[in-house]
């Protein structure tokens, strides 16, 4: 009778006895000699060692991947955050330097004023400009002082050494300025060159325009038209504007005459108020 060699599927349906034949193997294998022993370890890893190589070299490139991952992630992170912060500097920088400006732009002024106005006994208060008027029609801006810095109505405003307005309206902390543009302002005026009087009045644009400028009066472009001292409101010689354009229309009395301001309000930042002691 032959017997036949058990097959995989007997040793799975019988596992003691598998485990019983591996226990005994692993008995033999303790007690053979070492030189035997690690001959069969060497036949029986020899088949193993492609595999481990690939498992060690998947496993070692695996953590080089992931190591440079970790490690770029933590660069960007580190990065965005010192743009942040650099950027937070530049910014505060910015703001450092604008307030520098401004504040540069004030004493000039002040000195500036001081130095070319001598005799004046309207003190000066300087003002930032905060508001401008929304309108077309209307000329005005707000400033950032009032009562409590002793700002009253009809008290004259100036930036550059030159006529902007004059106070409108206060309250304890702002004042309104009508400036020369605006249509409804009145200003007695003189043309420096000629001597002539005149009044200066605005016309809702960024040009003021000359009123009662008589025929005879020999204008031209660049002319200085500057406060005069009739009425007493404005301090006398404060310059005003510039004749740009001036036309004779025929059959009329005067002259009419287009004249530039000599302070750009959309360019400038603070103002000076003569606040009168009086």
């Amino acid at each position: 009778m032959r017997t036949s060699t058990p097959s995989f599927s007997n040793l799975i349906k019988h596992p003691l006895a598998t485990i019983i034949t591996l226990f005994v193997i692993s008995l033999a294998l303790l007690f053979l000699p070492p030189n035997v022993s690690c001959r069969i370890k060497m036949t029986c890893a020899s088949p193993m060692r492609p595999f481990q190589w690939a498992t060690c070299f998947c496993s070692n490139k695996a953590s080089v991947f992931l190591d440079k991952v970790i490690s770029a992630f933590h660069d960007a992170h580190g990065k965005k955050h010192l743009e942040e912060q650099v950027m937070r500097y530049k910014n505060k920088l910015v703001e450092q330097q604008d307030l520098l400006f401004k504040l540069q732009n004030k004493l000039h002024t002040l000195s500036k004023f001081r130095a070319e106005n001598t005799t004046t006994k309207k003190m000066p208060v300087p003002a930032d400009i905060i508001g401008y008027d929304a309108s077309n029609f209307r000329k005005s801006i707000t400033i950032n002082v009032g009562s409590k810095q002793g700002v009253k109505p009809n008290d004259i405003v100036v930036a550059d050494n030159a006529l902007v307005g004059k106070i409108t309206a206060v309250n304890g902390r702002n004042s309104v300025v009508q400036l020369i543009t605006d249509p409804a302002i009145r200003i007695p005026g003189r043309v420096v060159q000629t001597r002539e009087q005149v009044i200066v009045e605005g016309n809702a644009t960024a040009f003021c325009r000359l009123k009662y400028a008589p025929r005879w009066a020999k204008l031209k472009k660049g002319d200085v038209i500057v406060t005069s001292d009739i009425g007493g409101l404005y301090p006398p010689s404060l310059p005003i504007a510039t004749v740009v354009e001036h036309e004779m229309k025929s059959g009329a009395l005067f002259q009419s005459v287009k004249a530039l301001p000599r302070v750009n309000i959309s360019k400038i930042e603070s103002v000076l108020v003569l606040v009168n002691e009086s």
